[in-house]
Formats: structure tokens, sequence, C-alpha cells
């Protein structure tokens, strides 16, 4: 499943420059000061730093090569928090599909773009728990802001 939903993003990776890439889902995007390995790297810290924890790290780079796709680096990162699953739970138990939260890293001549949806985006479907997205949202951004400041 991974790798279909990996093969499907490296199909508009290699079609389009970051700078033309515009999301249509309500994701995120930013880029990173730093190289592909320091971003990943840098994320994984910030992550911590926010009382949350990374919990799988998927090589999406290594995935596309088992499938004969040759793109650039390319990392998610699924990342959340015990506790903060429990409040979700707490606040709406329906709300437990749209988490872990996830990260991808993804790199193209030279060049490294971080792309996410923020926590309010992921929640909003669910009543009752806007007031921790709120909260996970400014976690969120504390964390993209590591490599983008």
């Amino acid at each position: 499943m991974f790798a279909v939903a990996l093969i499907a993003i490296a199909g508009v990776f290699t079609q389009s420059a970051f700078a033309q890439m515009k999301p249509m889902d309500g994701s995120q995007m930013a880029m990173s000061k730093y190289s592909f390995g320091e971003t990943v790297e840098l994320l994984k810290g910030a992550i911590e730093q926010q009382n949350l924890m990374v919990i799988h790290e998927v090589d999406g780079q290594k995935m596309l090569q088992m499938a004969g796709k040759k793109v650039g680096g390319m990392k998610q990162l699924f990342y959340f928090h015990p506790s903060y699953m429990a409040k979700v739970l707490e606040a709406n138990e329906m709300a437990g599909i749209a988490i872990p939260l996830k990260i991808i890293v993804m790199e193209k001549d030279g060049k490294v773009m971080i792309r996410y949806f923020l926590p309010s985006t992921t929640l909003k479907p669910y009543k009752g728990t806007e007031a921790i997205a709120k909260e996970l949202d400014g976690k969120v951004a504390k964390v993209i802001a590591e490599v983008t400041k």
C-alpha cells in the first residue's frame, strides 16, 4: 500500500519542479535550508523536542527503487505520542484513524521539500478535537521551523 502511494507521489514529484507544485489537498509545503539527510535528522530531533516521538520512518526512495523507479531522497516520518493519542480519542474516538501524523521529505535537483498536513486539517472532520488540533498545530509549526528558519 505504501509503495502504491509512493509511486503516485513519485509521478508528481518527477513531473514538476517544487516551485510549480501546489497541493490541492490541504497539505502544506515548505522548502528546507538543509541537505536531505540533515533535514530528516533535524526534523526527527525537532519532533522529539516537541514531546512527540517518531514512530516509524519509511524510506520511499528505497521502496521506489524496488519498483524500478529512480528518485532523489524520499522519507516519510510517522510521529505522535501516546498522551496525545489518549487526548484525541477522548475528544472523539472516531478520530483514531487520522493519527499518527506524518511528514514526507523529498529531494530533487539538490532542493529539499517538506510536505505535511496540519493536525487541524487532519482532525477537522472530527468534532471535539479542535483544541487538541490547535495545540498540535503549534508543535508542528515549531518542528517545520527548525529546517526553514
